[in-house]
């Protein structure tokens, strides 16, 4: 692995954009105090695994709301990689985003994802890393004031490897341990004739299971067959069952129309009966006007005959003339 550039923006004292190529070989870092230089660094573990001495709140540029940017370019095993990280918003709303590439192509985004495409390419995760490639400005103090012993220890420390000794009491107490549990398990297992009748019994009860699980599987494939025959035909009764109530309905509409026809013939036939009533009523009826009829004719002849003669009576009474004077005509 060979870092060949950084670009930083608002990435805590580095407000403006910096974008630093790094050549090939030996680089050395210098300036005052408070410069950045251990910023810069850090910003590589930042930018690659996502992690620093703090947490992503104070990282970003203080007072600046910007977004907050940290990206590692580095070669390795003929590669060209390109990680970037980045903090938005503020407060609750804080976010960290990343992306990877590797030679132009994205090949991972996310923060999570982007860290695990790091630890396939360079087989390591954050810890090894700091270990075994990067290591903080105290640890490098302390190992220049070490002796020779504490600067063993310190770099056995830095590499995150165990030491021998340590590793080798370790592998004896493992193997001391594993012999007391092997010894204590032998005194636990019972006879190994005991075991293999247990086996062959076992075996014999699994074989009889096994054919009582056949036995029941053709019961139950016959049970099954049974109960779809008997499902189709009580779709097929439910079927005729509501044949059956339709015609039931329809029979009792046909009936209720029976009846209300009935009821109109009779209705009818009543009205038939009282229509003759009525007709003989008005024969002997109009037989009685005719009579009626003829009587009062009568009646205003009679009636007019006795007027005629209450007029006649009305009248007074004329002497009738006198007879001629025969004699006196002769004279």
């Amino acid at each position: 692995m060979r870092i060949t550039r950084l670009y930083l923006r608002n990435y805590r004292v580095y407000e403006d954009e910096l974008n630093l190529e790094i050549p090939p070989g030996l680089v050395g870092i210098f300036g005052p105090n408070g410069s950045g230089k251990s910023v810069l660094l850090e910003s590589i573990r930042f930018a690659l695994y996502g992690k620093a001495r703090t947490d992503n709140a104070e990282i970003r540029t203080s007072g600046v709301l910007d977004e907050c940017i940290a990206e590692c370019e580095f070669e390795h095993e003929g590669h060209l990689y390109v990680v970037r990280r980045s903090i938005k918003g503020g407060g609750k709303n804080l976010k960290t985003d990343a992306q990877a590439h590797a030679d132009g192509l994205q090949v991972a985004e996310g923060a999570r994802d982007t860290a695990r495409y790091v630890h396939s390419v360079l087989g390591m995760d954050d810890g090894p890393f700091r270990a075994s490639v990067f290591a903080e400005q105290k640890q490098i103090d302390a190992f220049s004031e070490q002796t020779p012993g504490g600067r063993k220890k310190l770099v056995l420390q830095l590499l995150g490897i165990t030491p021998l000794d340590t590793a080798r009491d370790m592998a004896r107490k493992d193997a001391k341990d594993t012999i007391a549990q092997y010894e204590k398990l032998r005194e636990l297992l019972p006879d190994p004739e005991l075991l293999r009748v247990a086996v062959d019994d076992l075996v014999a009860s699994a074989g009889a299971k096994a054919m009582d699980a056949a036995n029941e599987a053709a019961a139950l494939a016959k049970a099954e067959g049974a109960a779809v025959a008997a499902v189709e035909r009580f779709r097929r009764l439910d079927e005729v069952r509501q044949e059956y109530d339709l015609i039931v309905q329809e029979g009792k509409a046909a009936r209720a129309s029976v009846d209300s026809l009935t009821g109109d013939v009779e209705q009818l036939d009543r009205e038939q009966r009282d229509l003759a009533g009525a007709a003989d009523r008005l024969a002997a009826v109009e037989s009685v006007a005719a009579t009626v009829e003829a009587l009062e004719a009568r009646l205003r002849a009679v009636e007019n005959v006795a007027a005629a003669k209450a007029n006649v009576n009305s009248y007074p009474e004329v002497a009738p003339p006198s007879a001629p004077d025969e004699d006196g005509a002769e004279a």
